[in-house]
C-alpha cells in the first residue's frame, strides 16, 4: 500500500496531465480537465489520504509537543460507562489514563453493579448510581469534581492521547474562557487477535470558531467539551434530556454569557455509527433554548443533513422590503431576474428599486415601462453614473427606497423558491443579526457559487465552497459548512439582506471600494458594531455569473482595492475566526492542503 501522500500525488498528477492535454486540444476539454483536477483535490478519497498525512505530521510537530505543558488548568473527567461491558469500560478508562496532559482527575460513573477496574489513586474514583439517567450520574459525581473544568466522556467518545493537550492549548490565548471545544472525527474501532484495540480515523470536522447559529443547527461543539466547573454547578448541573444533555448545557451556559475558546485541531472521535440526536430531543432542547431567548414561536424542522436542524424565525409583521438592483442594458439578464421575483415570491410586501446606471437600449427601456405598468411596486431610479460604481449605485437605491429591510440583489440572479424573501426578512429582523446571505448556485443548479465569504483565502477574501458540486462526494467539513445555517464572517452583495437602519448606521457601501470588496467591508463594519452575519442554505438562488471567463477589469484598481481592504482588516484577513487555520488558504473549498496546495 503506497503512502497517503504518494497515492494523493498520483491522483493529482494524473489530473494535472489531463488538464495540460485539455489545454492543448480545446478550451472546452480544458475546462473539463480542470474540473477533474480540482475534483481530485477536493474529493473525499483524496481528502481522507490528506487527513492521514495531516495526522502523521501533527504527531511529529515539536511545537505541538511543547504546547502540552504551556497551559495547566485542572480538569475533572466524568467517564460514563453505564450499560457498557467491563472490557469496553476498561478500554475507555485506558484512553483517559493515556492522556499526555496530566492535570486531571477521573470519576467513573455507572448504573451497573459491575464496574471497570480503575487503578488506585487519589485522582481516580467510581460512583455507582442505580437505575439512573446520564444527568443523574453526572450530577451525582459533580460534588466530587474540584477541577477548574469539567468534561463528560461517554461511551461513543474516543479520546486520543493529545485530546486534553489540544484543549488546554486553546486556553493559552483565552485563559478566561468558560467553555473549550475542538474538532472531531469518526473513529472505527477494531480489536486484533491479541486483544489490542486499533483506531482508524476518518471524516474530520475542522470546526469554525464560536458560532451561535451553528449551535442552534446542531450540537457542533461536540461532547468532549470542557466546561468551567463553577458554571456547571451554578447551572445546577445537567438536565434530563435523553441524548441532548450536553447540547442543552452548552446552550444554557452560552446564553448566560459563558465565553468560548476554540481548539482548531481534532480533539476527539465519535464511534462510527453513533446515533444522531433524535428529533424529539432536538425539538425539546432547541425549543427550551429559543423560548429562553424570547422567540418561542420559532419552528424546528429536520435540516438538510441527518443530525442537523432548521430553525425558522417568525416574521414580526410584514415590513416593506426594498429589493435594490443596479443594472444597465442587459435585457435578457435583468428581465430574467425581475420576472423571477414577481413570478416566484410568496411574500407580498416588497418593492423593486432598479437603479439604472445608464441604459440606452430601447428594448430595456420599453420593458421598464411594461413592468411598471404591470407591477406598481416596480420603480426605476435613473442613476447614469460614470464610471460605474456598485457601491454608489446601491447607496443611491437604498436612499430612494421606502422599505424597512433592504435586499441588495445582482441583476444576474434568479429566484428559485417562493419562501426566499420571507426567510431573509425573518433572519434580518433578529436584533443580533446585521447581514443575511444565502446559497447561490451556478446555472447548472449543481455547482456552488457562494456559501458565505471567507477572509484570507485565495487573495484577501473568497466565496466559500465556490466550485463544489452538490452531487459530489463532499467531505464532512464541506457538507456541514454548505448545508447548515451558521454565522459567517461576510456574505456577497449578490444577494444580501440588511435592516435599513443598520445599513445607514455604518454609511452603506464605501465608495472607495467602487467594484470589489465593498460587500465584505460592509459586513465587517456592521460586525464591528456587534452584529452577526448569517448564512442560510434555506434560501437558494441562481447566479448567472461566468464560471470560466473573468470579466474585464482594471487590475490596477483591483489590486489597489485589495491593498486598501487588507490595510483595514489585516487581523481578520490573517485569521478569519470562521475559517479553520488547518484548512488550505489557497482554495475556498474548506479542504486540507494536498501536496502543499
Amino acid at each position: 500500500m503506497p503512502e497517503p501522500q504518494d497515492l494523493a500525488g498520483r491522483v493529482t498528477r494524473r489530473a494535472r496531465r489531463l488538464a495540460r492535454k485539455g489545454l492543448e486540444k480545446a478550451p472546452g476539454a480544458a475546462r473539463v480537465a480542470r474540473s477533474a483536477y480540482f475534483a481530485a483535490l477536493n474529493g473525499r478519497a483524496t481528502q481522507d489520504l490528506a487527513y492521514r498525512t495531516w495526522l502523521k505530521t501533527r504527531a511529529r510537530e515539536a511545537e505541538h509537543a511543547a504546547r502540552i505543558v504551556t497551559a495547566s488548568p485542572s480538569v475533572s473527567v466524568v467517564l460514563d460507562v453505564a450499560g457498557q461491558s467491563a472490557v469496553r469500560a476498561e478500554r475507555a478508562v485506558a484512553r483517559v489514563l493515556a492522556q499526555t496532559y496530566e492535570n486531571w482527575d477521573l470519576t467513573v460513573v455507572s448504573n451497573a453493579l459491575a464496574t471497570p477496574h480503575v487503578p488506585r489513586s487519589r485522582r481516580h474514583r467510581v460512583v455507582v448510581v442505580e437505575d439512573s439517567t446520564l444527568a443523574d450520574r453526572v450530577n451525582a459525581a459533580l460534588p466530587r469534581c474540584d477541577g477548574d473544568f469539567l468534561v463528560v466522556v461517554g461511551p461513543d467518545d474516543v479520546l486520543y492521547p493529545d485530546s486534553f493537550a489540544e484543549l488546554a492549548a486553546a486556553l493559552d490565548t483565552d485563559p478566561d474562557a468558560d467553555i473549550v471545544y475542538g474538532g472531531d472525527d469518526i473513529a472505527v474501532l477494531t480489536v486484533d487477535h491479541r486483544g489490542i484495540e486499533r483506531v482508524a480515523r476518518r471524516d474530520p470536522f475542522f470546526k469554525p470558531g464560536w458560532n451561535p447559529e451553528l449551535l442552534h443547527t446542531m450540537p457542533y461543539l461536540g461532547t468532549v467539551t470542557w466546561f468551567r466547573t463553577s458554571q456547571v454547578i451554578a447551572a445546577e448541573g445537567l438536565r434530563e434530556v435523553p441524548g441532548g444533555e450536553l447540547w442543552d448545557l452548552q446552550l444554557r451556559l452560552t446564553r448566560g454569557g459563558a465565553t468560548v475558546a476554540h481548539a482548531e485541531g481534532i480533539v476527539a472521535g465519535r464511534v462510527v455509527g453513533s446515533p444522531p440526536v433524535q428529533e424529539t430531543t432536538a425539538k425539546t432542547v432547541l425549543g427550551a433554548a429559543l423560548a429562553a431567548e424570547g422567540t418561542p414561536t420559532c419552528t424546528v424542522a429536520r435540516g438538510h443533513l441527518p443530525g442537523t436542524w432548521s430553525v425558522r424565525y417568525p416574521l414580526a409583521g410584514e415590513p416593506l422590503v426594498s429589493i435594490v438592483i443596479p443594472s444597465k442594458n442587459a435585457y435578457d439578464v435583468v428581465r430574467r431576474c425581475v420576472e423571477s421575483i414577481y413570478a416566484t415570491t410568496a411574500y407580498t410586501s416588497f418593492e423593486v428599486v432598479l437603479v439604472d446606471t445608464g441604459s440606452d437600449d430601447p428594448e430595456v427601456l420599453n420593458w421598464y415601462s411594461d413592468v411598471a405598468a404591470r407591477h406598481p411596486s416596480f420603480r426605476v431610479l435613473d442613476w447614469p453614473e460614470q464610471p460605474f460604481s456598485y457601491a454608489r449605485s446601491c447607496n443611491a437605491g437604498a436612499q430612494a427606497s421606502r422599505g424597512e429591510i433592504l435586499v441588495m440583489l445582482n441583476n444576474d440572479t434568479e429566484v428559485l423558491e417562493p419562501t426566499w424573501l420571507e426567510v431573509l426578512v425573518a433572519e434580518s429582523q433578529r436584533p443580533e443579526v446585521g447581514v443575511v446571505g444565502c446559497l447561490l448556485l451556478y446555472p447548472d443548479r449543481l455547482t456552488v457559487q457562494h456559501a458565505g465569504i471567507g477572509l484570507g483565502i485565495k487573495t484577501v477574501a473568497g466565496n466559500s465552497l465556490s466550485g463544489l458540486r452538490l452531487d459530489g462526494r463532499l467531505t464532512r467539513t464541506q457538507e456541514l459548512m454548505l448545508w447548515t445555517r451558521r454565522a459567517t464572517t461576510a456574505a456577497t452583495a449578490a444577494c444580501l439582506a440588511v435592516r435599513k437602519a443598520v445599513y445607514f448606521r455604518v454609511g452603506g457601501f464605501d465608495p472607495e471600494l467602487r467594484i470589489t470588496f465593498n460587500d465584505v467591508d460592509l459586513c465587517l463594519r456592521i460586525g464591528a458594531l456587534g452584529y452577526r452575519s448569517v448564512y442560510t442554505p434555506d434560501v437558494r438562488l441562481l447566479h448567472h455569473e461566468s464560471k470560466t471567463i473573468a470579466p474585464t477589469r482594471d487590475w490596477t484598481e483591483l489590486f489597489a482595492a485589495a491593498d486598501l481592504f487588507r490595510s483595514r482588516w489585516a487581523a481578520v484577513v490573517d485569521h478569519d475566526p470562521q475559517f479553520n487555520r488547518h484548512l488550505a488558504r489557497t482554495t475556498t473549498s474548506y479542504r486540507l492542503p494536498v501536496l502543499g496546495r
